[in-house]
């Protein structure tokens, strides 16, 4: 499949990505004060093709190897599970709002908004 961009939306791309490099959201984390959520799916990992250099975003492999860091900022932490659960499956309402709706509850509901 070949891909076509809009070189305007491509420069949009091109400097959004470019400041998140050097955003370093942890400097921050202490002032957010709402409850967070961070999921991925069990295969989250998006392998761009030849064209885009065969670049390879593992969310889910972040996710996972800093869990332990998010938790201790306050972030609650699921990994959807299924050999299908990529990227795109794991965004999809069906899959996000059972996920979400009860967690928000849940923090809602028991005051923990931190």
């Amino acid at each position: 499949m070949t891909v076509t961009m809009n070189p305007v939306v491509t420069k949009q791309f091109v400097s959004l990505y470019q400041s998140l490099t050097t955003f370093d959201d942890r400097r921050n984390q202490h002032k957010l004060h709402i409850p967070k959520l961070a999921f991925a799916g069990e295969k989250d990992t998006i392998v761009y093709g030849e064209n885009f250099g065969n670049f390879a975003v593992d969310i889910v492999g972040l996710v996972t190897k800093n869990r332990k860091n998010l938790n201790d900022l306050g972030w609650d932490i699921e990994i959807l599970a299924g050999s299908d659960m990529d990227h795109t499956k794991a965004m999809q309402p069906t899959v996000v709002l059972p996920l979400i709706k009860p967690w928000f509850k849940k923090r809602l509901l028991s005051g923990d908004m931190a």
